[in-house]
């Protein structure tokens, strides 16, 4: 499995950072549509794309307006978006509306909650999801397994224990950390996650390596804070980093 990092910001871009989009260029699957979207046409290796969104903050859904284009000139055939009904109504009210954006591409709509099951395979990578309750408004949780490796992707919550079963064990996670520890008074207030939980969440869980992600773009440095002391939580952590390509074991 191969995971192309196009944004890995939170809020709003910064020097260093588009806010979140992720994407599985040999499946044409992608996660988020921050503006860090922007790149996601000249790193797909597929005609159709498979968007799934964790909830409808801007950091999240601005990006779709940038596909206009490419679905106009053909460059991607089809956008199906996933997710819940609170999302889509915050697409289709907020996000292309008239005054805003009045051309809305030509996008198929798949309804998490219409599914029989949380979880959908997708060109040989099974996607399974979760809700997640901590964050003002919610957000969802993403697991992709393609049978040699799995994936997971965890942002705008707490660490409040609802997802650990979701995650555990896998290869990869990728999880949201707006805050260091000097501002973890902040976290729970706001929905989002300091940088010793995280880590302690990744020992907990027995994950094999840790991105941090959804950084506070205030931090405009590749390295904002030092790791010392997480690493000693959990040793393989690490920064997400814009435009890494990720291998992940079996490929």
């Amino acid at each position: 499995m191969k995971i192309q990092l196009l944004g890995t910001g939170g809020y709003h871009p910064s020097d260093v950072r588009q806010t979140a989009s992720f994407l599985l260029p040999e499946a044409g699957i992608a996660l988020d549509a921050g503006t860090g979207i922007y790149r996601l046409p000249a790193a797909m290796q597929t005609e159709d794309l498979h968007l799934f969104l964790s909830h409808p903050h801007w950091d999240h859904i601005i990006g779709l307006t940038y596909l206009y284009v490419p679905l106009l000139t053909g460059q991607i055939r089809s956008v199906t978006l996933y997710g819940n009904a609170h999302t889509f109504a915050a697409i289709s009210t907020h996000l292309f509306a008239e005054p805003t954006f009045s051309h809305m591409p030509d996008f198929q709509f798949v309804l998490l909650e219409d599914l029989s099951e949380s979880k959908v395979e997708l060109n040989g990578v099974q996607v399974s999801w979760q809700p997640l309750p901590s964050h003002p408004g919610g957000s969802t949780a993403y697991l992709l397994e393609d049978g040699r490796s799995r994936f997971a992707y965890v942002t705008d919550t707490f660490v409040d224990g609802s997802y650990h079963e979701l995650i555990q064990e896998v290869d990869l996670l990728i999880h949201e950390c707006y805050f260091s520890d000097e501002l973890s008074e902040w976290a729970e207030k706001t929905g989002h996650s300091y940088l010793s939980q995280v880590a302690s969440l990744a020992r907990d869980c027995r994950v094999k390596q840790l991105l941090l992600t959804h950084i506070d773009p205030r931090e405009n440095e590749e390295s904002p804070w030092d790791l010392t002391a997480a690493r000693e939580i959990f040793p393989l952590v690490d920064f997400a980093r814009d435009q890494t390509l990720i291998q992940l074991p079996g490929n």
